[in-house]
């Protein structure tokens, strides 16, 4: 899943450090260089409050995205996507990937322009999880580049880019800008065109099958 639906299913009121363990994988793997957490430390158990609930965030994280890729609905509509996409003529290359990224920030677009308010719930409990403690947990994990992923992470919350995906020409974007750091290619007018329209069609289907996403995560 993308970063509003992790936040959107399981955010805790309250309990900013875990809800910031929900985007942190993916953040993780954005601010930094080929960085990655995995599933199990994510889990460890340390002493540190702060640190215990960001690491339960970080957990509840993978076991969604677990429930979320092995979904019926997702693999269909991955396949047939990326039917779509190969069929379409306009050269569109890693169809299967494309569509998967496709179907994330499809779900994004839907549950952002229904929940703005809790888009700055987002953006408000990543901002009070303080520096010094996000230090330390990278120093306890061993993680480098700990100031550069910092100085990223203040400028994904001022800059507040989730709530560009109210508009499909954005999410298209968005998908452009993963597709080309990626070291795919970067989209032509044509094919943007196309991922618009293929989106604009998707979203009624994404909308329908919400509620249904909703049950199997909780």
């Amino acid at each position: 899943m993308n970063f509003f639906a992790h936040y959107y299913f399981h955010n805790k009121q309250g309990d900013n450090w875990h809800n910031a363990g929900l985007l942190f994988p993916d953040l993780l793997r954005i601010f930094t260089s080929d960085q990655r957490i995995s599933e199990k430390a994510g889990a460890m158990q340390i002493e540190t409050f702060h640190h215990q609930n960001l690491s339960i965030g970080i957990h509840k994280h993978f076991d969604a995205d677990d429930i979320f890729h092995n979904w019926q609905w997702f693999k269909d509509t991955n396949h047939k996507l990326a039917l779509e996409i190969r069929n379409s003529d306009t050269d569109i290359k890693r169809d299967w990937f494309l569509a998967h990224i496709l179907i994330e920030l499809a779900i994004d677009h839907v549950l952002v322009s229904e929940n703005e308010s809790k888009v700055n719930d987002l953006y408000n409990d990543l901002g009070a999880c303080g520096k010094a403690e996000w230090l330390d947990f990278f120093k306890e994990k061993g993680f480098g580049e700990a100031d550069k992923w910092y100085e990223n992470y203040l400028k994904f919350i001022s800059h507040r880019y989730i709530f560009t995906y109210k508009d499909t020409d954005n999410v298209v974007y968005a998908l452009n800008r993963i597709y080309q750091n990626t070291g795919i290619g970067k989209f032509n007018d044509t094919q943007n065109q196309f991922l618009v329209l293929l989106l604009n069609n998707f979203i009624p289907e994404v909308k329908l099958k919400l509620s249904e996403l909703h049950k199997i995560l909780e």
